[in-house]
């Protein structure tokens, strides 16, 4: 396994800014709000000839609105505990405070693992200022600046000396993501993803309240279980577009479509308890967009049956709701006991075998002769639409393109037709396809084709997103209103 160094200090010190810095993406939240982050954000830092793990954690010290200080800071210790090296940030503008008084304090014990890093020290005026956080009884302080990029080098190699496997080329153990499938839990707010989190892995990995917004970045978990060797990310609970009203919402809610993204499997999470809402059917529609392999699962089940639920009829009644994830499976959960937790893990590793095989193009051309004997695509141009071939050319989705005449004839819903007629008679029969139409090269075209690859499909199929910045959402002019009659420019009297 890689060295682990976690990052710690006080809130606003730059630990998120550092951290996406170090890791080369914008994966956790950086805002001015004291105490964005909440759980431990790990990720495989690889440069300047050193790789490790590096950990992002909550601010100590913080004040937070939720009353989630408790959690944060139990998060926090797991992260120092755990790590080969800390980095203790500070802030060399505001020089050394009480906090940071109090975290040296705390961290002296193990100061052998502890490097004081200055950050903030964004021109040659500031450097004078490292040299006041000696007196923290740390050691000799590094400073960088996470926003302009200067002093990581350094930083880098003395938080690696003496690591061992630190150095690139040293042999260290298997990465412990290879082989892993990455399985996204998505859903809206307090359905439960972060309590299957910790009930997959076993222990309170990440923050569970009974408050909406507890998790606002996307959380990569490890875990090992029996049904294989998974990588979970924990996702902030998203709601409805007009309602996000806070700058932290939309970027958690931007985060959480990067992840759904980026995954292999998402797991659905829906409450049992409560009706399929309209950011449910958002979600879900986004997934099948994406061609992503997803598992409905239906947390809470316990509260449902006490209602007196059967699952055949919760099925048919889920099935109606969400009509475009029709094949997906559905399992039926509970966080709080961990009843059935990991048959949708079970589920999430089908999906995935299911989603990388590849068959044959005979296989699939005969298929396609039998669809478009059963239904022609619909005469939209000067002459009928005519299918030529097709062929598989990816997997994860499974990806087909089919070759036409014209791009431009394929009447909008035909893709969902050869889809839906493919999956019943392919070994595709829980995952979304993907139909592309390609216009064969030829000479005898009058006209040149103007789009070369399209999917047939309407134009809420084909786009999906789950957050937007609202236009409703810039602010108002602050010019006067007019008053009085309207102005009489160009009219006659």
């Amino acid at each position: 396994m890689l060295p682990s160094i976690a990052i710690v200090g006080r809130p606003n010190v730059g630990k998120s800014s550092l951290f996406n810095r170090l890791v080369g993406e914008p994966i956790a939240i950086v805002d001015p709000t004291p105490g964005v982050t909440r759980d431990r954000l790990l990720h495989d830092v690889e440069r300047d000839g050193f790789r490790f793990e590096i950990v992002d954690t909550g601010g100590i010290g913080i004040v937070d609105d939720h009353r989630l200080e408790t959690d944060v800071y139990r998060q926090v210790d797991r992260a120092i505990g755990a790590a080969d090296r800390i980095l203790f940030l500070t802030d060399g503008r505001e020089g050394v405070t009480h906090l940071d008084r109090e975290i040296a304090n705390r961290l002296r014990p193990i100061q052998d693992r502890v490097l004081v890093v200055v950050n903030k020290l964004d021109h040659d005026g500031l450097d004078h200022a490292m040299h006041q956080f000696v007196n923290l009884g740390l050691g000799e302080p590094v400073g960088i600046s996470a926003a302009q990029a200067t002093g990581l080098s350094t930083m880098i190699e003395r938080a690696c000396e003496g690591l061992k496997g630190a150095r690139v080329g040293e042999e260290v153990a298997p990465r412990v993501n290879d082989g892993r499938i990455l399985i996204c839990l998505a859903g809206r707010r307090n359905v439960g993803k972060s309590s299957l989190t910790n009930a997959f892995c076993g222990e309170e990995r990440v923050i569970v309240a009974n408050l909406p917004g507890t998790t606002r970045d996307a959380v990569d978990v490890p875990i090992d279980r029996p049904e294989g060797i998974f990588t979970l990310i924990d996702t902030a609970g998203l709601r409805k577009k007009a309602q996000i009203e806070e700058d932290l919402e939309f970027y958690a809610a931007c985060r959480t479509e990067r992840a759904i993204k980026r995954a292999d499997v998402v797991l659905l999470v829906l409450d049992a308890s409560d009706e399929v809402g309209a950011v449910d059917k958002k979600i879900a529609h986004f997934c099948e967009v994406e061609g992503k392999p997803t598992v409905l699962v239906i947390n809470k089940w316990d509260l449902a049956e006490k209602g007196g639920a059967t699952r055949a009829e919760y099925t048919t009644w889920l099935r109606d709701r969400l009509p475009g994830l029709k094949f997906a499976p559905i399992t039926y959960t509970c966080a709080l006991t961990g009843a059935h937790i990991g048959e949708a893990l079970k589920l999430a590793t089908e999906l995935y075998s299911e989603t990388k095989q590849r068959i044959t193009t005979s296989q699939l051309n005969e298929l396609l002769e039998q669809a478009v004997q059963r239904r022609r695509p619909r005469k939209v141009g000067p002459v009928h639409t005519k299918i030529y071939y097709g062929t598989q050319v990816d997997t994860l989705p499974p990806t087909f393109i089919f070759f036409v005449n014209r791009t431009d004839w394929i009447e909008p819903g035909y893709s969902r037709y050869l889809e839906n007629f493919l999956r019943e008679r392919l070994p595709f029969s829980k995952v979304p396809l993907r139909i592309l139409f390609k216009a064969r090269e030829s000479v005898f075209h009058e006209n040149e084709d103007k789009h070369q690859v399209v999917k047939a499909r309407t134009k809420a199929e084909r786009r999906a997103t789950l957050v937007l910045p609202a236009k409703t959402n810039r602010p108002k002019s602050t010019r006067p209103k007019r008053r009085g009659p309207p102005p009489t420019r160009g009219r006659r009297k």
